[in-house]
């Protein structure tokens, strides 16, 4: 393939990963926190309950993490990725069916097996040999607001699942083939070391992997509830949105920014640049009232750290690893990333649901916070694993 055309192909992938992203996972993920106030209200469900929708969803990707990584190894990240969108669609399209819990955490589950199949793993491996991706997030929560007071909350679910046929199309005409990314000697060591039974009996990757999980907790105990608990203040769904989209809008210029430091420096110090911002974004949160506009600029703030903590799995692995045949080692990655995710929304519904206060519920996302920190700052003392000499046939 020429120049010329490598180019072309390269920026029509990086186009359908940027709409996979916009669209098929923010969507399926980002879009929930919008409805957790109508489904209380609706069914009458407590804060724990109505959040434990998005930590199923959470708890699948990070779970599932190493198994897509290895289908996407063994087929290609495009097959994963349209069928990820179908069953997301589907899933979505259940959810405006609802009558109860039980049928809400189903089809919760068929969600997170969905959106597992069109998160940062397939995407990342889609793109790894083109360029570093660039993601946009903010615009499912205002939309998703709009649909459920013009219309219904069951008639958002069904339009967010029709929306869903736009990255499909888009996957489907823009991504035609794969293109091996040129490996430098010391990138053919790294991808010699990256399989699983040797990463794992390394320091390195459980430091890496804890870290992720209590950076990853911080991210959904705010994510998840920073909607319920404006609202829970008399604050307006709307202004509640607008919130929660300068948080995820912000994330897109934290993952840019994130990126950056990453190439100029490590992955390990982009992320103690975003736990940073967390903890500041969670100081101003806790310092101001929800109805205070310093809430808003906090909530960016926060962002700014999201954003470069969402890309630390896909950061870390290619790093360390490479970018040919990283898919399980990748996973494993988010399964920390995951179950981190999972737990965080949960843990922060049930501590306020015990004690009818957010700040206690962030005062704990904020110690979780201060974990990942410690670890990624201790993770400098560790040297980097030893590369497997590969046998060379004579």
């Amino acid at each position: 393939m020429s120049n010329q055309r490598q180019t072309v192909a390269g920026w029509q992938v990086l186009t359908a990963s940027f709409t996979i992203l916009m669209v098929a996972f923010s969507f399926a993920l980002f879009s929930l926190p919008i409805f957790y106030p109508f489904l209380r209200k609706t069914y009458g469900w407590n804060a724990a309950q109505a959040s434990a929708g998005g930590s199923i969803v959470l708890l699948l990707i990070g779970v599932l993490g190493p198994f897509i990584g290895r289908l996407t190894d063994r087929f290609s990240a495009k097959k994963v990725l349209l069928t990820g969108m179908c069953v997301s669609a589907v899933s979505l399209a259940l959810l405006s069916t609802i009558a109860g819990l039980t049928q809400y955490y189903v089809f919760c589950v068929l969600l997170g097996v969905g959106t597992a199949a069109v998160s940062l793993v397939p995407t990342s491996m889609l793109i790894a040999p083109w360029f570093s991706t660039k993601r946009g997030l903010a615009v499912a929560p205002n939309l998703t607001r709009k649909l459920i007071e013009q219309f219904s909350m069951s008639y958002a679910f069904v339009a967010l699942a029709a929306l869903l046929a736009i990255p499909f199309v888009v996957t489907l005409v823009l991504v035609r083939g794969t293109r091996v990314a040129p490996q430098s000697p010391a990138a053919t060591h790294r991808h010699t070391l990256a399989k699983a039974g040797d990463v794992i009996k390394t320091p390195m990757f459980w430091m890496f992997g804890f870290g992720l999980f209590f950076a990853a907790h911080t991210l959904t105990g705010i994510q998840q509830h920073l909607a319920l608990y404006m609202t829970g203040h008399r604050v307006t769904p709307t202004n509640a949105a607008f919130a929660l989209s300068m948080l995820l809008g912000a994330s897109a210029v934290g993952k840019i920014g994130g990126g950056a430091i990453a190439d100029k420096y490590s992955s390990r110090v982009s992320l103690l640049w975003s736990i940073a911002c967390l903890a500041l974004g969670i100081g101003g949160l806790l310092a101001v009232t929800p109805a205070s506009p310093v809430i808003y600029w906090s909530a960016a703030m926060f962002g700014l750290g999201y954003g470069g903590v969402f890309n630390a799995p896909p950061l870390i692995a290619f790093e360390h690893f490479g970018t040919e045949k990283v898919g399980t080692i990748l996973g494993l990655f988010m399964m920390f990333f995951g179950v981190g995710t999972s737990s965080g929304g949960l843990v922060a519904g049930m501590i306020f649901d015990r004690t009818h206060n957010y700040a206690n519920s962030f005062s704990v996302d904020l110690l979780s916070c201060g974990i990942a920190f410690l670890l990624f700052f201790a993770a400098a003392r560790l040297s980097a694993p030893r590369a497997v000499p590969v046998p060379v046939r004579a």
